[in-house]
């Protein structure tokens, strides 16, 4: 990257953005692995520096999508300086140096699943709401249709259908089998009954058992 200005070479080292290719007299390729602190999706972040020391916006790419060769990286044809042949090119220097490149620590919004779990368990501790939060017989509820209203409390970047997908498939929730309800469970309280997101807590966490 010899053509470049000493002030781009500053912004690409300070952003750990490594060269991968040259188009020849055309820009550089540069870039790195993006980590989602709270998912652990890896994507890859590409961006091209020209000879005039001008960067293109980050371009991100799927780690999956690259399987399917250099159709994945299609996107670079629309930026100047890049033709269909380069792209070839850029996907071949991509999958040579791809272990080399640094990673980047980002964040979606999302954070990881034990957290969002942890703030949740410790959410119905210690906010009892009669009919909508409770503790019984060990698990956590939260009336389903509260808990959107909860995850936005706590800003865990999640949304209720995530939330319960991931629960349900690591064994945490608790549901009435054969109904509609595939996530939820019904709690009959007062005379009424209602449906609940219903998980389980930690064997050591203690709570209000009042339902209503």
């Amino acid at each position: 990257m010899k053509t470049l200005t000493k002030l781009a070479q500053t912004f690409i080292e300070s952003n750990l953005m490594h060269e991968i290719y040259q188009v020849p007299n055309g820009p550089a390729v540069v870039g790195a692995w993006g980590l989602d602190v709270g998912t652990k999706e890896l994507k890859l972040k590409l961006a091209l520096v020209y000879p005039d020391g001008e960067i293109s916006p980050i371009q991100v790419y799927s780690k999956q999508k690259l399987n399917n060769g250099p159709k994945a990286l299609d996107g670079l044809a629309d930026l100047f300086g890049i033709t269909t042949k380069a792209v070839n090119d850029i996907f071949c220097a991509v999958m040579k140096k791809q272990r080399q490149l640094a990673v980047q620590e980002d964040g979606s919004g999302k954070c990881s699943i034990v957290r969002a779990y942890r703030e949740l368990c410790e959410y119905v501790t210690a906010y009892t709401e009669p009919g909508r939060v409770f503790i019984q017989g060990g698990y956590g509820n939260i009336l389903a249709t509260y808990l959107d209203t909860v995850l936005d409390k706590l800003e865990l970047g999640y949304s209720r259908l995530e939330i319960e997908r991931n629960f349900k498939a690591w064994g945490l929730l608790r549901v009435n089998n054969g109904t509609g309800h595939p996530y939820t469970y019904n709690i009959k309280i007062g005379g009424k009954s209602d449906w609940f997101v219903s998980f389980k807590l930690p064997t050591d966490e203690v709570g209000s058992e009042a339902a209503a």
